[in-house]
């Protein structure tokens, strides 16, 4: 009686563990698994298992900028300049959202502008939602560029708020 419950519980097992379906691969293991053909199965790896191709990212067009209030000396009126500039602010708002397509928001720049009217850096006042590093640093590059402010009569700290939508 003992040796025909070891044969039935070894048959059991041995059914079970014979099973001519495997279970679903979870998608993840799936799609990192290494694709090696059956002996059926032409050489090709199927396109389900073949990796993607590193494509770059599509640089988003459209968005737009609203200049708020800005902070500046009163004899001094950066508007104009930063006005001018809206279009080029706009390309580094789409440049940034090529890496992170949810970015909108409001971000606050600090511009310090030497008694030429040059741009000497651009930094991100903390806070507000669109505070991305790359939008500031391209920003920051565009203003340095291409910013001609009028002379401000000495060192001048301008805080601008921009609101970027897409």
């Amino acid at each position: 009686m003992r040796s025909a419950l070891l044969r039935l519980g070894a048959a059991v097992v041995v059914a079970s563990c014979g099973s001519s379906t495997p279970p679903p691969a979870p998608a993840s293991a799936a799609a990192s698994s290494d694709p090696t053909p059956s002996p059926a199965s032409d050489s090709t790896p199927t396109p389900a298992s073949a990796p993607a191709p590193s494509t770059p990212a599509v640089v988003p067009t459209g968005g737009s900028v609203l200049i708020g209030e800005i902070n500046a000396p009163k004899t001094f009126n950066p508007r104009p300049t930063v006005e001018a500039l809206s279009s080029q602010l706009v390309g580094c708002y789409n440049k940034a959202r090529a890496a992170d397509p949810d970015l909108r928001g409001k971000v606050t720049l600090q511009i310090n502008i030497n008694e030429a009217g040059a741009v000497l850096s651009v930094d991100a006042v903390p806070g507000g939602h669109a505070n991305s590093p790359s939008l500031v640093m391209c920003i920051g590059d565009v203003m340095k560029a291409g910013a001609h402010f009028p002379k401000p009569g000495g060192m001048a700290i301008v805080n601008t708020p921009l609101v970027f939508r897409p």
